[in-house]
Parts: structure tokens; C-alpha cells; sequence
């Protein structure tokens, strides 16, 4: 340490600087709980060298380091030392420093601090998950707030496109989501505010924003009640569709075109605030709710037009709809689809990969004739089944009329006849092959 106070003398001489006395402090947490740690903050003031240890002793697992350096240019600077260390039960840490410091102009002072810090147990974390306050700006909401009452509702003028909404909450350990500013449209739009308590446990608040909408258009898809959305400004449009505006009785509202699939697309809106589309049929003034499906291409999937033979009929989940399709067998990757392609109006077989989410035309030639293959395999089956119980049946008629005659002649002259019913027999086999030749050149005749 002589050597260093040395050489900041030489610097301070060769680089003269403001004379500053140095010094150094220590800070810790006056507490902190068992298990978790604590850090000691030694800061020094107007240093040029210094040579200082950090030392822990009590309720800790250690910790202790020697910090020894000078600043580069011998002139003087602040420096802050750091160790920490973990409380490991309920008692107290102290932390002692000790060493020297120097400043620029060579003095030096000796440094001797000490602090102490409480261990106390765990305190049990709070399940406060309460909110202090709800406000829309602007508006008030009903019922007047209080902390146990978790829905609120507040209308706003039709020309409001946004709100803002604001809330706190009562404990400040607690956390807080779904504050801020929300776009809204006609009808109802439940805005949630989640508050998580520090122990985890968590109270949803609901904002009922209601935009007025004097003369709203109900419409019924499913036995699902929805809401004809009249601000374009809340409508995103779907690919492959042009912006357009519609009538729906006396009211003119947006609407979304496809030419070549012939389709109009209205924007509905459900009791919980959720958008999406309809597909709105103007000859019969009906609607029927609209999904698009875009991977690799862009479809809008509907029911079949009549089954696919060899196929099982089944239903599964794509993008969050269930949409009917074909299996050729249980749990196969690839499934059959009808759909439209949006990029040409055209209607077809798809088959969907559910593994890589994507279609592609499905072949149903190929399958078609798969099934008249095995159509024809199976009468031709019948066939010969049919020629193969006759032949037996005829073998056995045979065997039997022999038999007769065995039991009629002498017993001398039942070896010859045992002979003749092997020769009949024999026989009868040449025929039944004959037969089924004949069979399956008629089989052949009937495929080509």
C-alpha cells in the first residue's frame, strides 16, 4: 500500500489537482427477511488509491473480499465497493470495513466503518388484489365504484371510436393489467382489468363501454344473437375483398366484396364485443357466419355436397373453427375439405395436412376409381364363391350316390368300387378346375 500512496504522490505532483479530502460510507437495508440477501455499499469519495476489506459476520453464509486498486490518471475519483451476501436465519449481519484510502495530493486516512442488519422471518405475501379506483375519461361509470363490486358500465356518444380507461390499485405490491386506451364500436364492449395480488391470486374488474347506436340491426346466425357493425373504422377488411357499403333496410353500411366468388361480407358483432363477418345474402336477406382459411391458399370452407364413398365422415378444429371433413381412417394426417378458392370462385376437394396447416386440390378421380376396383373385385369374389360352394356341393352329391351303391353290392367287390369312387372323385376335381377357369375368364372379360 506504501508503493501506491507513492505513486499517487508522484501523480498528484505531475498532474496537479483541487485538494479534496477523501473519505468513505457504508449503506445496508436497516432489514432484511431469512433466505433472501443483502448487499453492503461502501462508497469512497475523492480517491486517488485505496486498499479496503469488506468483512461479514452473524446470521450469513459469508461474505468477504479486499478491494485494492488506483485510478488511472492519479487524480482523485469516487468509487463505490459492493458485496453481498444471503441471510440464512432470524438474527442480525454486520459488515465491517477496514483499510486505507489516499487521496491526490498524497494524504491518506485509515477507513473503519460497521453497519448491522436485521434478519427477521418470512412475512406471509399479500393477497390484497383489490382495486382503489376505476375511470373512463370523460365519462362516469355506474354503479359507483367500490372495491367489491366487479362490473361497471358507462354509454358514449356513436362518434366515439376510443376511450381511455384508467384504474389503481390498493396495494402497492399488487400488479395490474388491461389499463389504457381502447378502440370501441357500436354496441357493447367489455373492457377487463386483471389485478394479481403479490401472492398470485388474481380479481377481474369488467367495463361495459355501450357506443350508442340508436337504430342497431339485430341478426340471428346459429341461434346466436349479433350486431350489424355500421363504422368501418373498427372493420379490418378480409383478403381478397374490396370495401364497399351496402343497404340493410333503410341503413347503409360497410361491406366487403369478393367479384369473383360473389360473396358480400358485412361485420358482425357478438354480446362480448367480439368482431368478425358475415356473409350477407341479399335475395333472402340472410346471413351465415364466415371464416377464412389462408395457408397456402385462401379458402372459405362449407358443408359437402353429398359424401365421399370409403371415407368416414368426422369434424376437427382449424384456426379456432370447427369445420366438417372426410377421413379415410381414424386419426389419418390428412383430411378432405369442400371449400371455395377466393382467388377464383371455384368450388372443390381439398385435402388439408394437420400437421403443416396446408390444402391442396384433392384428387377425387383417383379415389373413384380405387372404389369401382374394388366394386369389381368384390363381385368377381362373389362369383367365385358361388362357383366354389356349387362345385362342393356337387363333389359331396357325387360321394354320397357311390356310397349308395357300395352298401348294395357284395362285400367281394367293395374294393373295386372304393376304386371307382377315388376315379369319380378325381374327376370331379378336373371339372371344378375347369370351372373356375371358366369363371375367371369371365371375371376378366366383365373389368375390361
Amino acid at each position: 500500500m506504501k508503493v501506491l500512496k507513492k505513486i499517487g504522490l508522484c501523480l498528484a505532483l505531475l498532474f496537479p489537482t483541487s485538494v479534496f479530502a477523501a473519505s468513505a460510507s457504508i449503506s445496508v437495508p436497516s432489514s432484511v427477511e431469512v433466505g433472501s440477501t443483502v448487499t453492503a455499499k461502501v462508497t469512497l469519495s475523492q480517491t486517488a488509491a485505496w486498499n479496503i476489506s469488506i468483512n461479514s459476520s452473524g446470521n450469513t453464509s459469508g461474505c468477504s473480499q479486499k478491494f485494492a486498486d488506483t485510478t488511472s490518471n492519479g487524480g482523485n475519483t469516487n468509487k463505490v465497493l459492493t458485496v453481498t451476501c444471503k441471510a440464512t436465519s432470524i438474527g442480525a449481519i454486520g459488515f465491517v470495513v477496514t483499510g486505507d484510502i489516499t487521496s491526490a495530493n498524497g494524504s491518506s486516512s485509515n477507513v473503519s466503518l460497521s453497519k448491522r442488519v436485521t434478519v427477521t422471518e418470512v412475512k406471509p405475501k399479500s393477497t390484497d388484489n383489490n382495486l382503489k379506483s376505476i375511470s373512463i375519461d370523460g365519462y362516469e361509470l355506474t354503479p359507483e365504484f367500490n372495491k367489491d363490486t366487479l362490473e361497471y358500465s358507462v354509454t358514449v356518444p356513436s362518434n366515439i371510436n376510443k376511450v381511455k380507461l384508467d384504474a389503481s390499485k390498493s396495494d402497492s405490491k399488487a400488479s395490474i393489467e388491461g389499463i389504457g386506451e381502447f378502440e370501441v364500436s357500436e354496441g357493447n364492449n367489455p373492457l377487463n382489468i386483471v389485478v394479481t395480488s403479490e401472492s398470485g391470486s388474481q380479481k377481474t374488474y369488467v367495463v361495459n363501454v355501450n357506443v350508442e347506436d340508436i337504430n342497431p340491426i339485430k341478426i340471428t346466425i346459429n341461434n346466436k344473437e349479433y350486431t350489424i357493425v355500421k363504422n368501418n373504422k373498427n372493420l379490418e377488411g378480409p383478403s381478397l375483398y374490396e370495401a364497399t357499403t351496402i343497404k340493410i333496410g333503410d341503413e347503409e353500411v360497410p361491406a366487403f366484396y369478393n367479384e369473383k366468388a360473389n360473396l358480400t361480407l358485412v361485420g358482425i358483432k357478438d354480446s362480448d364485443g367480439n368482431i368478425s363477418y358475415a356473409i350477407y345474402d341479399e335475395k333472402t336477406n340472410s346471413y351465415t357466419k364466415y371464416h377464412e382459411y389462408t395457408s397456402n391458399l385462401t379458402l372459405y370452407i362449407t358443408k359437402f355436397e353429398g359424401e365421399i364413398k370409403g371415407y368416414k365422415k368426422d369434424s376437427i378444429d382449424i384456426d379456432g373453427e370447427k369445420v366438417e371433413v372426410y377421413r379415410y381412417k381414424d386419426n389419418s394426417r390428412f383430411v378432405v375439405v369442400y371449400a371455395m378458392n377466393l382467388e377464383n370462385g371455384k368450388y372443390d376437394y381439398y385435402s388439408y395436412d394437420t400437421n403443416n396447416k396446408t390444402f391442396q386440390v384433392f384428387n377425387r378421380e383417383e379415389i373413384e376409381d380405387l372404389n369401382k376396383l374394388k366394386d369389381n373385385y368384390f363381385y368377381a369374389m362373389c362369383v367365385f364363391g358361388g362357383g366354389l360352394v356349387l362345385a362342393i356341393i356337387i363333389v359331396l352329391c357325387l360321394i354320397k350316390k357311390k356310397t349308395r351303391k357300395i352298401k348294395t353290392n357284395k362285400k367281394g367287390s367293395v374294393k373295386n368300387h372304393n376304386i371307382e369312387l377315388l376315379e369319380d372323385v378325381i374327376d370331379s376335381d378336373e371339372k371344378i378346375s375347369k370351372a373356375r377357369k371358366e369363371i375367371h375368364k369371365k371375371d376378366t372379360k366383365k373389368k375390361k
